[in-house]
């Protein structure tokens, strides 16, 4: 830890270079009970109901986060981290399970000709 002048407290973290990337990566970081947390990002591309993305993720135990993004042909930008779900507008669940993540949308949905990305943070079970 160190104290600056005007003793506010800062602590150093690790030196650890960090790039997105579809590959998986050890953030540099640990969860509370000392795991190493991972992150991978993952593609989708256009999708008109729900959608199943295979993740290849081995061990995958808890997902912290998920966010996610796309962008529409006419260049409109939807980032989606408090992704949501219903009948009446064009929301997207999202859930991960040991091998996917899935992508649910509403009924009036409008992501066909969307591409984007989601950003997973995890643990892993060893």
């Amino acid at each position: 830890m160190k104290n600056d002048i005007l003793g506010k407290v800062y602590v150093k973290q690790k030196d650890v270079y960090f790039k997105y990337s579809a590959n998986e990566q050890w953030t540099g970081e640990y969860w509370l009970d000392g795991k190493k947390i991972y992150c991978k990002v993952v593609s989708v591309r256009g999708f008109t109901k729900d959608k199943y993305v295979a993740h290849n993720i081995s061990n995958l135990h808890r997902v912290l986060s998920c966010d996610l993004f796309v962008k529409f042909n006419d260049g409109t930008n939807h980032m989606m981290p408090r992704a949501h779900k219903d009948n009446d507008h064009d929301g997207i669940s999202i859930q991960v399970n040991k091998t996917n993540l899935i992508l649910q949308v509403g009924q009036s949905n409008g992501f066909a000709d969307a591409t984007g990305y989601a950003i997973l943070k995890y643990i892993k079970t060893t």
